[in-house]
């Protein structure tokens, strides 16, 4: 009895220590199907409730969190010029982050969604230096 014991307490903590606490924290990503063929990123501080990315420009706000729920603030971002088609997916991408209110993250996934079907998704790229 003492052997079984000991073995269901010994797999019960391999299953609570292998339990997986995937987060979006420190890491940054890269958004699949951006149009215009640009490189759109968005990261998150390790430390802070703040994002950050870049299109054409730097852009950065803040966020909360709350369970599955994630919404984004205004973004801030720098003023440089770029080509019509990329500043027009800029500013539509920017627009569409305070869009968001729910994400999901899986195997390095990130998947940010809102209300009328509106779906980003995202590649993990790297983990940014904090």
């Amino acid at each position: 009895m003492k052997k079984l014991l000991s073995a269901v307490l010994a797999l019960f903590m391999v299953a609570a220590c292998s339990k997986s606490d995937e987060s979006f924290k420190g890491k940054m990503y890269k958004l699949n199907d951006a149009p215009a063929n640009m490189e759109i990123t968005l990261g998150f501080d390790a430390e802070e409730p703040r994002f950050y990315g870049k299109a054409v420009n730097n852009y950065f706000g803040s966020y909360t969190l709350e369970g599955q729920k994630l919404s984004f603030g205004q973004a801030g971002a720098t003023m440089m010029a770029g080509p019509v088609e990329m500043m027009e997916a800029e500013s539509t991408y920017l627009q569409n982050l305070p869009k968001i209110n729910a994400y999901s993250l899986s195997n390095g996934k990130l998947t940010l969604t809102g209300d009328n079907g509106l779906k980003l998704e995202f590649d993990e790229v790297s983990t940014p230096a904090q």
